[in-house]
């Protein structure tokens, strides 16, 4: 049990000493709004991070699509004959879309070379671009 000193003031009153009587009103509404605002703050990096990490992966797997759908065009350069349509073969994940200019790409000469300019568009509407130079071997 704990004992309670007093200690005798002028004019008859009797007081708590100031280690017996705990927290002030004050003092715990202080204390809850720091952890208030610790706990904003831990919260709001959390969903910071998470934006930049869903941010950096979209601009990693659209970079990737772009640069196989170059190869792709390449490797399909690689088996034409000059002046036949040249159709790659890749499929772009889901949300994602590629264009290349000129739209209908056509093999070019052996001494020529044929600049495509690719488009890759993002699920949430960015894009990255790329230039190639296309030759038939």
């Amino acid at each position: 049990m704990t004992e309670v000193l007093t200690t005798e003031l002028p004019h008859g009153s009797t007081s708590r000493l100031r280690r017996d009587l705990g927290e002030t009103l004050v003092e715990v509404v202080l204390t809850v709004v720091i952890m208030a605002v610790a706990v904003t703050a831990l919260v709001s990096a959390l969903a910071s991070s998470t934006a930049s990490a869903t941010a950096h992966r979209s601009n990693v797997v659209g970079d990737t699509v772009m640069r196989n759908y170059a190869e792709a065009v390449k490797d399909g350069a690689a088996e034409c004959t000059p002046g036949a349509p040249l159709s790659p073969s890749f499929l772009p994940p889901e949300y994602y879309g590629i264009a290349s200019d000129p739209a209908v790409l056509v093999c070019p000469a052996v001494d020529e070379t044929l600049l495509v300019h690719l488009t890759v568009t993002r699920p949430r509407g960015s894009e990255d671009h790329l230039d190639i130079r296309v030759r038939t071997p």
